[in-house]
C-alpha cells in the first residue's frame, strides 16, 4: 500500500486555508434516516460483511484477536471470505478462550501480527461498504488499529443491528443469536467467520422485510 503527500513550492503554514476566513460550520452528521437509506442502498449492490473478535471490550487495554470478511454479491450469494487470528501482545484471557473458543496455541501457532492481519484485512475489503452487527463497536478497535498502524480505514460502515431494529421492533432483542433463529439462519459461536454468515442472513432477510419502506 502506497501513500502520496502533497508537496508545496512555497512553504505556507496554512496551506490553502485563509487565516482570516470565518470557521467552517461543522457538517452536520446523517440522520437516522439518511444511515438507514444509505444502509438499503448498500445492500442492493456488491457489499461485506464483517466481524471482530476482541481480548475484551475497551480499546485502551484490550486487542483484536481475529478479523473475519466476506464479500456478498448483490444475489446474496458469498463470493469470498477471509479470516485470520492475530498475535496479540498480550495473553488470551482465559474466558474469551472460553467464549471464542480461541486458544493461546492457536494464537501463537497461526496468529500474526496485528499490522499485517489489518493490511490483510483491508485489502480484503478494498472499497466495499461493510457491515456489522453493532458497528460502533467493531468501529472503534478498527479505528484504534487504524491509528496504532497508520493503515487508514476509509470504507464505508452499516450496522445490521440498526437495521434489523427497523424490520422487527416487535422482537424483544436484537442480539446477533435471537435475530439468526428468527431468520432460520446458523446459531453464531463468537468466531468471527460464523458470526459473520449469521450477520449476512441477517441482512438479506432485513433488506427484504425492509423492501418498499
Amino acid at each position: 500500500m502506497h501513500y502520496f503527500r502533497r508537496r508545496y513550492s512555497t512553504p505556507n503554514p496554512y496551506l490553502d486555508h485563509d487565516p482570516f476566513a470565518p470557521p467552517r460550520p461543522a457538517q452536520a452528521a446523517p440522520s437516522r434516516a439518511a444511515r438507514h437509506r444509505l444502509a438499503l442502498q448498500a445492500l442492493d449492490g456488491t457489499f461485506a460483511v464483517a466481524d471482530l473478535e476482541t481480548t475484551g471490550l475497551s480499546t485502551s487495554s484490550c486487542e483484536i484477536l481475529e478479523f473475519a470478511a466476506v464479500h456478498v454479491a448483490p444475489d446474496g450469494s458469498i463470493e469470498r471470505e477471509f479470516s485470520q487470528v492475530v498475535r496479540t501482545q498480550g495473553p488470551v484471557p482465559p474466558f474469551i478462550t472460553r467464549l471464542t473458543g480461541i486458544t493461546q496455541a492457536e494464537v501463537d501457532g497461526h496468529g500474526i501480527p496485528v499490522a499485517e492481519a489489518f493490511s490483510a484485512f483491508l485489502s480484503f475489503l478494498a472499497d466495499t461498504p461493510v457491515f456489522f452487527h453493532n458497528a460502533s463497536f467493531d468501529r472503534r478497535f478498527l479505528e484504534a488499529a487504524a491509528a496504532h498502524t497508520g493503515l487508514p480505514f476509509p470504507n464505508a460502515t452499516h450496522c445490521t443491528l440498526q437495521l434489523a431494529r427497523q424490520a422487527w421492533p416487535e422482537l424483544p432483542s436484537h442480539k446477533l443469536q435471537n435475530l439468526a433463529r428468527h431468520v432460520g439462519a446458523a446459531d453464531p459461536t463468537h468466531r468471527a467467520l460464523a458470526d459473520v454468515r449469521s450477520t449476512v442472513a441477517v441482512a438479506l432477510a432485513a433488506r427484504r422485510a425492509l423492501a418498499g419502506l
